[in-house]
């Protein structure tokens, strides 16, 4: 299983697994989640149940699920994300502070980095989900439930060391910058600042073969409308925000050199 510890779902609770569920239980790539992560698990049965959607536990009769574990990690995200835009923006206002922060915990940007960990592979659910497209909203509370598993498993720096590796692209030492927010959440919080409303993608047209989809994306923003194109509609949408960001850039330059009566080369 890639765990150590005692898990309810693999010890105890497996000789009632149906055959095809037992299966999926014991191939699930847990060692490599964890290496995703950046934290190896003490205790595998946290993690297994951080895993757990109440769809699977409902179905097999089992008490446990990560909901108590998601609300946990709910609230030690926040706390630790705010904590880390405190230090890196020490001239940041409480509502920019707040405004970076909301573009962090969003569900687009936890359903991001559910993505890059392949929780949708991993995540136990009950045959009527496994049936139909996984919403998103699942694999954005299984991460919510991990941060919260490791808070338990290994304490307040453990989880705090995750959510800078995860949100941050840092290294794992603390105090070193990682990389920028990413283009969707910069334009997020510009746009926010500036009254501008909430950005707004349009799909276009998705093409190509199945295994190989072509996506593409509109976005407008006031007199701005450009196009994405990428192998996911949240590469596209990530895509066609950077395009924005540029000409906002551009056109907030241009204001700038005209206020202070420079003419544009």
């Amino acid at each position: 299983m890639g765990t150590t510890g005692s898990s309810p779902f693999s010890v105890s609770f497996e000789p009632y697994l149906r055959q095809g569920d037992a299966a999926r239980l014991a191939g699930r790539d847990l060692k490599g989640l964890q290496e995703t992560l950046g934290y190896r698990f003490k205790d595998g049965g946290l993690l297994e149940e951080a895993l757990c959607h109440s769809s699977f536990a409902n179905e097999h009769g089992v008490a446990l699920s990560n909901e108590r574990l998601e609300f946990l990690g709910d609230s030690v995200l926040s706390f630790l994300v705010a904590r880390i835009l405190f230090e890196r923006h020490p001239d940041a206002t409480e509502g920019e502070l707040s405004q970076m922060r909301s573009a962090l915990v969003c569900g687009a940007s936890l359903c991001r980095r559910a993505e890059a960990l392949s929780i949708a592979e991993v995540l136990l659910r009950g045959r009527s989900m496994r049936n139909r497209d996984l919403p998103p909203s699942l694999c954005e509370d299984a991460l919510e439930a991990l941060i919260g598993a490791v808070c338990l498993d290994g304490g307040v720096p453990e989880a705090e060391r995750v959510v800078r590796r995860l949100f941050f692209g840092g290294p794992d030492a603390a105090g070193e910058d990682g990389a920028e927010l990413d283009a969707k959440s910069r334009l997020q919080i510009l746009m926010q600042a500036r009254d501008l409303g909430i950005p707004h993608y349009e799909i276009v047209s998705v093409s190509g073969p199945s295994h190989s989809p072509r996506f593409e994306v509109r976005l407008r923003v006031g007199n701005t409308d450009r196009v994405g194109v990428g192998a996911s509609h949240r590469e596209a949408e990530e895509l066609a925000a950077g395009l924005v960001l540029q000409d906002l850039e551009v056109e907030e330059n241009e204001t700038s050199e005209n206020e202070a009566g420079v003419s544009p080369p």
